[in-house]
């Protein structure tokens, strides 16, 4: 008589420099995630920020593309650590920023072929994944950033998720919000 071993089934999950984890064959197979992996904000939920956005904790201010909203999707007096932004009402595209006070020295993330971006004071590297999710092609830009403050050193990530075949449109976009992120500006305000 043969034994049955008992089956065990493992996730495949993958955390983010910005801490946001990714789990599932898709994330894991492409490298790409969509705007429903990398966030649980949604729109008309928490905060929502128009126009322009600043804050003082992390010396930053930033342009929101014109007709379109961030939304930080949390209680008006939770910490600051950034917000989405959709660019389509299915979601399909977005544009993500988080920001964090560094607590450790764990910095080196980056991939082989980067671009060197400046967000006023902080400096950045950017690149591009392209994969597919759902039989969908999907292409993320990541930009992550460094910006050093006299008592902290805060780090984050601005992530765009589109559907490659609208990469050129919304990748405007995401050049113009980009463009707009200036560090070091100590009169931002939450």
């Amino acid at each position: 008589m043969r034994r049955k071993l008992p089956v065990f089934v493992m996730a495949v999950c993958f955390t983010t420099f910005t801490g946001v984890a990714y789990c599932g064959a898709d994330a894991r197979q492409s490298g790409v995630v969509s705007c429903a992996q990398a966030t649980e904000t949604r729109p008309h939920t928490g905060n929502a920020y128009r126009r322009s956005v600043s804050n003082e904790d992390y010396a930053f201010s930033a342009r929101i593309p014109d007709g379109l909203i961030g939304w930080r999707g949390v209680a008006q007096d939770a910490p600051f650590h950034g917000f989405a932004i959709f660019l389509d009402s299915r979601m399909e595209a977005c544009i993500i920023f988080e920001v964090h006070i560094r607590v450790d020295d764990d910095t080196a993330r980056s991939s082989s072929s980067t671009t060197s971006v400046q967000l006023g004071k902080a400096q950045g590297l950017q690149w591009i994944n392209e994969g597919r999710i759902s039989n969908s092609d999907v292409s993320n830009i990541h930009l992550l950033f460094s910006f050093r403050q006299p008592d902290q050193t805060d780090d984050g990530e601005v992530l765009l998720i589109t559907p490659t075949s609208r990469l050129k449109a919304t990748k405007a976009i995401y050049d113009a919000f980009v463009r707009s992120i200036k560090f070091g500006d100590k009169r931002g305000h939450q």
